[in-house]
């Protein structure tokens, strides 16, 4: 987290005639360090306290939403434009068309319902797992978790500032046939929360995709391979839900998934097997 918050910053001052007010950012960033030094300090001293302990693990999934809304204005500091022409182009190369274009054949009603529902449970991988570990006490799988997921969605958004695209809802926009794409009651929702507070550029790697898998494989080593084999068909449906809403290319999905792999391959490698054991719980 404060590593992510470093570069952020570093990157922000760097380019900060591409900023509007970046003064302000560079001091959201450094109060957001203070406030993690703080609840770190503040463990250390009182590490009874349940709720503090608890606290300390999870705050980089409490404070993603935060940081996402953060970078969305900063995207541009390195390039200074969106980079979907490049992109576009490089989706035709490897395609020959934009998979965007394909899908629209398959539009309909039900099926995009469907998929916006997995495109909205998302939410649901990040918010129920850490919930479920809190509440019987597993702090060890509870940091494993969170430290898999937070060093997904973090890279991500590290990449939004290194490829800003604004995805083939906006570069393809006249070529897309239904123009919106029309659902029942889940489609609408999700269409007016991207529309209000969805940042421009946040694209490349898919935070979706990342989160989500990066989520799904942290809970194998949890929960065991019958709660991954149980998640897998939902995560497969999100996968290709966001090209199917038009939010993201396919090499987004694809860059997705590496970043979750790696974090999952990184935490395992520092972390070790997984304790069912809440740190002070009674035995």
């Amino acid at each position: 987290m404060l590593g992510y918050l470093a570069v952020a910053a570093t990157l922000v001052a760097a380019g900060h005639d591409r900023v509007p007010h970046w003064w302000a950012y560079l001091l959201a960033y450094t109060a957001m360090a203070a406030a993690v030094l703080l609840l770190i300090a503040a463990q250390a001293r009182r590490p009874d306290v349940t709720a503090l302990s608890v606290l300390r693990t999870a705050y980089p999934v409490v404070l993603a939403p935060l940081a996402y809304s953060l970078v969305g204005p900063t995207v541009l500091v390195v390039h200074g434009r969106y980079l979907d022409t490049a992109m576009n182009a490089f989706e035709a190369a490897v395609w020959g068309s934009h998979p965007s274009l394909w899908l629209d054949g398959l539009v309909r009603r039900p099926l995009t319902e469907l998929l916006y529902a997995a495109y909205m449970s998302y939410y649901l991988y990040i918010v129920v797992p850490p919930v479920l570990l809190i509440l019987r006490r597993r702090l060890d799988a509870l940091e494993r978790l969170v430290t898999t997921v937070s060093a997904a969605v973090y890279t991500c958004y590290l990449g939004f500032l290194v490829l800003p695209v604004r995805g083939p809802v906006h570069s393809l926009a006249g070529q897309l046939d239904p123009p919106v794409l029309t659902g029942y009651v889940l489609a609408p929702a999700q269409q007016f929360l991207m529309a209000h507070a969805d940042p421009a550029g946040t694209c490349f790697p898919s935070a979706h995709v990342a989160g989500a898998w990066a989520a799904v494989l942290a809970i194998r080593r949890v929960w065991g391979r019958a709660a991954f084999r149980r998640l897998l068909l939902p995560t497969v449906l999100l996968t290709v839900s966001v090209v199917y809403t038009r939010y993201h290319y396919t090499a987004d999905v694809a860059a997705g998934l590496v970043v979750a792999l790696a974090a999952d391959a990184l935490v395992s490698r520092m972390r070790g097997p997984v304790s069912g054991e809440w740190a002070g719980a009674p035995r």
